[in-house]
């Protein structure tokens, strides 16, 4: 697609700006935006994608504004809003390993609401930017299992095992990263490490309800490799 082909580029030209940066944080949000903000949340689309528009038209450098009219763009649909919406954020990104996170994090909301050719675009690109991220603030928050992720609906579920290793080792008790490390075993073929996942959890008596047929996929008689 044409517009992933500028995104690269341009999300070339803001990592490139990202390397020499000091600056931290994402840009205060309005009023307006953090209403919006709130609409979107609550499932008013219609009414936030106004307000966002509004908020944009309103400030000298609308990156919030445009993060969230490209969310509203997904949640409505309508990729060409969000490929128009991104364009904006990315002329507008201040640069911070938080604007660049913010970038990779809408990215994978794209992702996860498309399929084929723009599933993968948008997931590559999101890992992209997560690695970016890494190398300036490892700390933010869910950053492994994000770039995990990206990685799994990217397509390559073997890069994706070691950072939602280090997701679940963050945070056992967090389901979300559990469930997309033991699908990328699964897309791996490999039952060893998801009956040692989840055996202690069925032990103790904690194992998700979703995960049971993972569960029983694990133990069905293992190819002559595992």
């Amino acid at each position: 697609m044409e517009f992933m082909k500028r995104i690269a580029l341009i999300s070339f030209a803001v990592l490139v700006g990202c390397q020499g940066a000091s600056e931290r944080g994402l840009p205060a949000a309005t009023a307006s935006e953090r209403h919006a903000a709130r609409m979107l949340e609550g499932g008013r689309v219609d009414e936030a994608r106004a307000m966002f528009v509004q908020a944009a038209q309103q400030s000298a450098r609308p990156f919030l504004a445009s993060i969230g009219l490209a969310r509203c763009g997904i949640r409505r649909g309508v990729w060409a809003e969000t490929e128009a919406a991104l364009q904006q954020a990315y002329a507008w990104a201040p640069g911070t390993p938080e604007a660049t996170d913010l970038l990779g994090r809408t990215h994978l909301e794209a992702a996860k609401a498309s399929s084929g050719g723009r599933r993968r675009q948008h997931a590559t690109t999101a890992s992209t930017l997560f690695s970016s991220a890494s190398r300036q603030a490892p700390e933010l928050p869910s950053l492994p299992y994000h770039a995990g992720l990206s990685e799994l609906l990217a397509g390559r579920a073997q890069f994706a095992v070691p950072l939602l290793e280090a997701a679940h080792r963050k945070d056992p008790s967090a389901e979300d990263p559990l469930h997309a490390l033991i699908l990328s075993w699964r897309r791996l073929g490999q039952r060893q490490p998801v009956r040692k996942l989840l055996e202690p959890l069925e032990k103790a008596g904690r194992l998700p309800g979703g995960l049971q047929s993972a569960l029983a996929w694990a133990r069905e008689a293992p190819s002559k490799n595992q």
